[in-house]
């Protein structure tokens, strides 16, 4: 999930917004002011919209504290932290490295809902002191008291036990404890979220179709979420599997065709006839003999002949073929190819091909063992 636009940084952490929280803002705001807070306390002082506003306004940092709290505990754990980004179903904060041990693991999915509690807890006694000290119930009162359910609320779901909640952090740290095998905890924390995520899709259409139980569309569209979440982690734990320990040298194909950077399309068609039977990329030379970016075969095919190629290359990553592949992949970013060099020669290349190629690998692997 990236951000549509930032906000700015705390502790030194880039937080975003998604368009999408914009959405949820308004559907949140409207509902506080138009039907919520009028039903709980009508004929009430004061504006209901601007108590609805500060109660949404409230709330989104309720999850901003909830997400930085995940991250400051990771950091404190050694893990890089990319970026917080609040969305439409809550926030999210992207870590660029795993956790050490099963324990480091455990506290920082814990850090959320704990933050969670001890905020539910403050907003009802503060909501329980401000009715104490007014002589009627005041919307004050009642913002705070609904953001200390809310949050409660946050808390206790984000420990259901299922990938990507937090509970299934914890569940994947038990089972990495357990087994000493931090992708078996993983992959077992993506399934239990499948489960997780199926019963939520269950009771959210068992209201919505019979008006049985407590669901609703929502509760659909989470479960939803939460299954295909859980579906990507497992794909991912599995790719980390195949690639743990492994190095950027047993890994790369071999070397890809090279053009000077300056080439056109044109240039390259001519210099290298039929690029696409053995590669699936071109790498460039700038001046100085580097190698920082990349063509791939398909548009040097389908683009015009004048068109240069520095203007639809891809930049790459360089590493060197004793380098750690899932260290590599870490950094590797938005990066069109993993170029393996030595000093100024090259030696291969790491695509995605590559990559599924090692995670087929270890499927039949996986499925001969059973």
């Amino acid at each position: 999930m990236r951000a549509t636009f930032r906000l700015g940084r705390v502790a030194g952490i880039p937080i975003g917004v998604h368009w999408s929280l914009l959405v949820v803002a308004a559907l949140l705001t409207t509902s506080l002011a138009g039907s919520m807070l009028p039903s709980v306390l009508p004929n009430a002082e004061g504006s209901y919209w601007a108590a609805a506003v500060l109660a949404a306004l409230l709330f989104f940092m309720s999850i901003l504290a909830h997400e930085l709290s995940h991250a400051l505990v990771a950091r404190h754990y050694g893990q890089k932290v990319e970026d917080i980004t609040l969305w439409v179903l809550g926030g999210v904060a992207r870590l660029g490295s795993e956790a050490p041990s099963p324990r480091a693991e455990a506290l920082v999915a814990l850090a959320g809902p704990g933050t969670s509690i001890a905020l539910g807890g403050m907003f009802i006694a503060a909501g329980s002191f401000v009715r104490a000290i007014t002589p009627s119930d005041t919307l004050l009162a009642v913002v705070l008291v609904w953001l200390g359910a809310i949050n409660l609320l946050l808390a206790v779901f984000n420990l259901l036990p299922g990938a990507p909640l937090d509970g299934g952090r914890v569940v994947s740290a038990f089972l990495w404890k357990r087994h000493g095998d931090r992708r078996r905890g993983q992959i077992g924390a993506a399934r239990a979220g499948r489960v997780v995520g199926g019963l939520l899709i269950g009771l959210g259409l068992a209201n919505f179709l019979f008006g049985v139980g407590f669901g609703t569309l929502w509760t659909v569209l989470v479960g939803w979420f939460i299954t295909e979440a859980s579906k990507a982690e497992e794909q991912a734990a599995r790719a980390g599997r195949a690639l743990d320990g492994r190095t950027v040298g047993e890994l790369m194909a071999p070397p890809p065709p090279e053009v000077p950077e300056w080439s056109t399309v044109g240039g390259v068609r001519s210099s290298v006839p039929d690029p696409g039977a053995t590669h699936r990329v071109i790498a460039l030379r700038g001046l100085d003999g580097s190698v920082r970016s990349v063509v791939t075969v398909d548009d040097v095919r389908r683009l015009p002949a004048e068109v240069p190629v520095r203007n639809i290359a891809r930049p790459v990553l360089v590493a060197s073929p004793e380098a750690n592949v899932m260290d590599v992949l870490h950094d590797a970013g938005p990066a069109g190819a993993i170029v393996v060099m030595d000093g100024a020669r090259v030696l291969g290349v790491i695509g995605r091909d590559e990559i599924a190629g090692a995670r087929r690998d270890d499927d039949r692997v996986d499925a001969t063992s059973v």
